[in-house]
């Protein structure tokens, strides 16, 4: 199968999650590093890989860039999820998904010596231009604290993509990819036991039902909230392996910048639900709006048209 295919699958996979996380972080959890640490413990069943790696490379740097790859990206994660829990995601959406393919590319530029097309950088661009105005609505200016954060994650998502392409470089998608997540479990269980503790109390009352349902301050999440949550972190963890195999095939910078096909999956879902969910991408759906939407997701198929 095509690499720019099982991409554009692997970003579905991420809109569909994402679209889950979005309910939750409104009415489940209460700290964003849950997140993080529920991608990072699904990423601890990689260990029943391990056996299955026929070659380790023996040089440090590969097990350094792993560990910057898999410890970034959850690093990233809780930045993105804090960001999203001070304002509005039809803010920081933008701001995260518009700069995460402008920071792959200086650093595939300056690390892996990629270089675009004249035809594959317009589509990059125009791909960016789409991000932004599918996933654009009508809300509050974001606080200084959430576009700090926001910038912060996009600059950490980069920095995983364009090391997790060195790693793969040297030891193939599949060892790669497991020792990039044995380090992304031990970062989130850095994070859940000795950075945000409470978020690994809440992390854990999902799995252990709690006699008093939690307090008030640390509310116990019910099974409809705790499946979601499960449903929601596989599906990201799914489209996350499409991604990262799409990046270890093509260029991490194009494949950041499809996820504009991720947003124009929200619109549509959007369309669909628009009279029981009319506040999915963060708007209503009025005329003006959805011309604008419908404009862009012709951007978006042209942009792709670029880059295949």
């Amino acid at each position: 199968m095509n690499w720019i295919l099982i991409t554009i699958l692997g970003h579905l996979s991420n809109g569909v999650a994402f679209a889950i996380d979005k309910m939750l972080l409104r009415s489940a959890f209460t700290r964003s590093a849950t997140y993080a640490g529920l991608v990072g413990l699904l990423s601890s069943l990689i260990l029943v890989a391990v056996p299955f790696v026929k070659i380790w490379p023996s040089g440090l740097d590969f097990w350094l860039l792993s560990l910057v790859t898999g410890a970034t990206f959850i690093f990233a994660l809780w930045a993105f999820f804090g960001a999203l829990a001070r304002a509005e995601a039809t803010r920081i959406v933008p701001i995260v998904g518009s700069l995460i393919p402008i920071f792959t590319l200086i650093g595939s530029f300056a690390f892996l010596a990629e270089r675009l097309s004249d035809k594959n950088f317009l589509g990059f661009g125009i791909l960016i231009v789409a991000t932004i105005i599918l996933s654009s609505g009508k809300a509050g200016k974001p606080s200084v604290q959430a576009i700090w954060l926001s910038v912060g994650s996009a600059m950490l998502f980069a920095i995983s993509s364009v090391a997790g392409k060195a790693v793969y470089g040297d030891a193939g998608f599949f060892g790669g990819f497991v020792a990039t997540r044995l380090f992304a479990a031990f970062s989130a269980l850095f994070v859940l036991i000795l950075l945000d503790r409470e978020a690994g109390r809440e992390a854990l009352s999902i799995f252990i039902k709690r006699k008093d349902g939690g307090t008030s301050k640390h509310k116990q999440p019910g099974a409809t909230a705790a499946i979601l949550a499960l449903v929601g972190q596989s599906l990201g963890a799914l489209g996350f392996v499409l991604v990262q195999y799409g990046i270890s095939r093509g260029s991490p910078s194009i494949v950041n910048a499809m996820q504009a096909v991720q947003y124009a999956f929200l619109v549509l879902l959007a369309l669909l639900l628009r009279h029981k969910a009319p506040q999915l991408l963060g708007e209503n759906l009025t005329k003006k709006a959805l011309l604008l939407k419908v404009t862009a997701l012709v951007i978006t198929a042209f942009g792709l048209f670029l880059i295949v």
